[in-house]
């Protein structure tokens, strides 16, 4: 089971750090692991998929049931064992080239600050973060985060039990979430920053980010690093409209133009567009050799990211 553990002393040194929000993002956050064992597979996938075996061998040990079986030295089994029988064996181990870096890049515009469900989509990113958080320290690898909307937020890569709850205190602050979002500018950022031997999660709602500057940045984030994952997180009005609903007066969350509509009569076109915006994103990461998974904020999300992280890891991808 993963939880988050913070010992007394790191406690004590971050008090500023554990308010109420985020206090109920952390037992939210391990009630989901407690009720959804699936997520061990993600951990598992991060050892024998993203991080890899090492070049240089270590030591011998005995092998384990969850140990990769192609590992195993019959040799060295065959000489340990006493019966005659293959009835001890042992794995090889590999001194791993170094840890992997998880780097979750977020979108906190202003458009992520919208919600009809249960969350808002911010909210949601919340509970996502702190899960691919605590899921990827447990895995033994540093994460680190970067917030962009006009301007960017870091927090280095770093392997501690604190820091999840850092990540989770700035996702809560709802002053983070505004102003308009420069995508090209936060994947150039990760460039430069950001070790190859990293994942790459881009998590945002992909409304208004253009189609042409992000590209290229996005094609050699996926060459630099050892993957990249495109994570749209939608509310469902994002893509339908409820009908029968007539006129609505809307505020534009980035300039703040205002506009009074009939949604009976754009209803049909306004879905078209946002079908026809969803497929492009999508079409975008895969083109450019990036993963692309798809979730509006009413939907859990640990088993789809399961799913594609065993199709990914089998090359299909």
């Amino acid at each position: 089971m993963i939880t988050l553990k913070v010992n007394m002393e790191e406690k004590h040194s971050h008090t500023s750090l554990f308010n109420e929000e985020v206090k109920k993002l952390i037992i939210e956050i391990n009630t989901e692991v407690k009720k959804i064992i699936d997520l061990f597979r993600i951990i598992l996938k991060y050892k024998m998929v993203l991080r890899g075996r090492g070049i240089e061998f270590a030591d011998i040990r005995k092998y384990l049931p969850t140990d990769d079986a192609s590992l195993i030295d019959w040799k060295v089994s065959a000489r340990m064992s006493t019966s005659g029988k293959l009835d001890r064996l042992f794995v090889k181990v590999y001194e791993e080239e170094r840890d992997l870096d998880v780097i979750l890049l977020i979108d906190s515009s202003a458009t992520m600050d919208f919600g009809t469900q249960e969350r808002l989509k911010r909210e949601y990113v919340a509970l996502l973060a702190g899960t691919l958080a605590t899921a990827s320290i447990e895995a033994g690898d540093k994460v680190g985060m970067i917030m962009f909307n006009d301007k960017i937020k870091h927090i280095t890569p770093e392997r501690s039990d604190i820091q999840t709850i850092r990540i989770l205190a700035e996702l809560v602050k709802k002053e983070n979430w505004k102003g308009g979002k420069n995508l090209a500018e936060a994947i150039k950022f990760a460039l430069k920053t950001t070790t190859n031997r990293s994942f790459l999660f881009i998590i945002s709602d992909f409304i208004s980010v253009g189609e042409e500057d992000w590209i290229e940045p996005l094609r050699a984030a996926s060459v630099k690093f050892d993957g990249v994952l495109g994570v749209m997180i939608r509310d469902v009005r994002d893509r339908y409209l409820p009908a029968g609903t007539g006129y609505f007066r809307f505020q534009d969350p980035i300039t703040g133009r205002v506009t009074e509509v009939n949604l009976d009569k754009i209803k049909q076109k306004y879905e078209e567009l946002a079908q026809k915006q969803e497929e492009t994103i999508e079409k975008i990461f895969h083109e450019s050799g990036a993963g692309f998974v798809k979730y509006y904020t009413h939907e859990n999300f640990i088993k789809t990211l399961v799913k594609w992280f065993d199709v990914w890891g089998a090359g299909r991808v």
